[in-house]
C-alpha cells in the first residue's frame, strides 16, 4: 500500500500528495466495503432468481444501462471538468444536470417502452419494463450524479459513502425479496429494485446538497457537442461492457445467458481494486494535462504496475477457487468454473485500458477514445455472436477477453508521444 501510495503521488507536492494518499486510500477503503455488497448481492441474485431469470435481467440492464449514458447528455463528466478547474460552478451544473437528466429520462422512458417490448428481454412484463427503466434511466443518473460531484471536489469519504449506499440499498433489497416465502420472479424483483434506487437516489442527493447546498437552475449553454461525445463515448463503452449478455440470450437461451452474466459479474467485481485506482486519479489527470500532457500520460503509465498487479492477483485467486462456486450458487451453475476461468484475465485487461483511456480523455483525445470503444464494440457483438454460435459459452467468453485485450493495446497506442 505504501509503494501504491508513493506512485500516486509522485508527480506531485507535498500537501497536494498527502491529500491524494488520504484520497486514495479512502476511496481504496470504499470499494473494498463495495465489493462485500455487490457479491452479496450476486450470490442472493444469482441464487435465488436462478440462471435464466438472473439471465434475463441481466440482459435488460444490460441495454438500459448502455442506453442511460445518453441521459443527461455527458453532465457529470463536464461537471467534473468545470469543478475540478472552479468550485464555485458546483451549483449551476448541479442545477443543470439534475435538470438535463429528468428531461432526458423521460424521454428515453418513454423509447424504451416502445422499443424494448419487441426483443427477448421484453417478455419481463410491462409494468416490470417500465420499473426497471425508471430505475436505470434516471433514478440511478442522480445517484451517479453525486459520485460526479463529490470526484470533483476530491471528497473521497462522500464519494465512497455514495457507492457503499447504492450497493447497499440493492444488497437489503434481495436480502428482503430472498426471505419472503415463495419463489421471487422476475417480475416480483423489478419492483423491489425500484424501491432501492429511489431509495439511494434520495440518500444520495441529500448528502450532496447537505454538504455543498442547493442547486441553482441554470442552463449551462455551450457544451452540447463536447456533452454528446461524452454521452456517446460512455454509451458505446456501456455497450461494448455488456451487450454480449443480451447476445447470448438471443443465441442462446436465458438460461445460458445466466451463466454467461454471473461469470462475468464475478469476473467484474474482482476487478473493483483498480477502479478505485481509476477514480481516485481521474481528476487529477486532467489537472495534470492542463499544465503539460506529457506530464499526464507519464504518470498514468506510472499508474500501470499497480492496476496490472491487483487486477492479476485478483484473477489468479478466481481461477484457482474456480471449482467451488457451485458450492456457493448452487448445483445449477455446475458449468460457471470453466467460464469463469476462460475470463480471469479480464480484469487485467480492462484495467489497463481503464487508466490509459482516462489518460487519453484528461490529454483531449475524447474522440481518439470514442472511436477505440466503436472498435470495442464492432468486435465485441461480432466476435461474440461467432464465438456463441460456434462454441457456445465458452466461445463468448473468449471472444470477450480477447476483444477487451485488443482494445487495451490499442488505447496505449493512441496516447500522445510528446508534450
Amino acid at each position: 500500500m505504501r509503494q501504491l501510495l508513493a506512485t500516486l503521488s509522485a508527480p506531485l507536492s507535498g500537501g497536494v500528495s498527502r491529500q491524494l494518499s488520504r484520497n486514495t486510500t479512502v476511496i481504496l477503503a470504499g470499494y473494498g466495503v463495495q465489493l462485500v455488497t455487490q457479491m452479496g448481492w450476486l450470490l442472493l441474485a444469482v441464487r435465488t432468481l436462478g440462471p435464466a431469470g438472473y439471465g434475463l435481467f441481466a440482459s435488460l440492464t444490460a441495454i438500459t444501462i448502455a442506453a442511460s449514458c445518453f441521459v443527461g447528455w455527458g453532465c457529470d463528466q463536464l461537471l467534473i471538468r468545470a469543478v475540478s478547474r472552479d468550485a464555485g460552478a458546483l451549483r449551476p451544473w448541479l442545477g443543470h444536470s439534475l435538470g438535463l437528466i429528468t428531461v432526458t429520462g423521460v424521454g428515453l422512458i418513454l423509447l424504451g417502452m416502445l422499443v424494448l417490448p419487441v426483443l427477448e428481454v421484453g417478455r419481463i412484463g410491462a409494468l416490470p419494463l417500465f420499473l426497471v427503466l425508471v430505475s436505470d434511466l434516471v433514478l440511478a443518473r442522480y445517484a451517479n450524479l453525486c459520485i460526479a460531484v463529490f470526484m470533483a471536489t476530491e471528497q473521497a469519504w462522500r464519494q465512497s459513502a455514495v457507492t457503499i449506499i447504492i450497493g447497499g440499498c440493492r444488497l437489503v433489497a434481495i436480502t428482503a425479496a430472498a426471505l419472503l416465502p415463495g419463489v421471487l420472479t422476475i417480475q416480483a424483483w423489478s419492483g423491489w429494485y425500484a424501491g432501492a434506487s429511489m431509495v439511494a437516489a434520495v440518500l444520495c442527493l441529500g448528502m450532496t446538497i447537505r454538504e455543498h447546498g442547493a442547486p441553482l437552475p441554470r442552463w449551462m449553454g455551450g457544451h452540447l457537442a463536447e456533452g454528446i461525445t461524452f454521452a456517446a463515448e460512455s454509451a458505446v463503452q456501456a455497450s461494448a461492457r455488456d451487450l454480449d449478455k443480451p447476445i447470448v440470450l438471443e443465441v442462446a437461451g436465458a438460461e445460458a445467458a445466466g451463466l454467461y452474466a454471473a461469470a462475468f459479474r464475478i469476473v467484474e467485481t474482482l476487478g473493483m481494486p483498480v477502479r478505485a485506482l481509476a477514480s481516485a486519479t481521474y481528476a487529477r489527470m486532467f489537472r495534470l494535462a492542463h499544465e503539460d500532457p506529457g506530464r499526464c500520460v507519464a504518470y498514468a503509465n506510472r499508474l500501470i504496475p499497480a492496476a496490472a498487479a491487483m487486477a492479476g492477483l485478483g484473477g489468479l485467486a478466481l481461477a484457482l477457487a474456480a471449482g467451488l462456486l457451485p458450492l456457493v450458487f448452487g448445483e445449477r451453475y455446475a458449468e460457471l468454473p470453466l467460464v469463469v476461468r476462460l475470463t480471469a484475465v479480464f480484469p487485467l485487461f480492462a484495467g489497463v485500458y481503464g487508466i490509459w483511456a482516462d489518460a487519453l480523455s484528461a490529454t483531449g483525445r475524447q474522440r481518439h477514445r470514442l472511436a477505440l470503444v466503436c472498435v470495442s464494440l464492432v468486435l465485441t457483438m461480432v466476435l461474440c455472436w461467432i464465438g456463441v454460435t460456434a462454441q457456445g459459452l465458452e466461445g463468448a467468453a473468449l471472444a470477450r477477453v480477447a476483444v477487451m485485450g485488443i482494445t487495451a493495446a490499442l488505447a496505449w497506442a493512441a496516447l500522445p508521444r510528446r508534450s
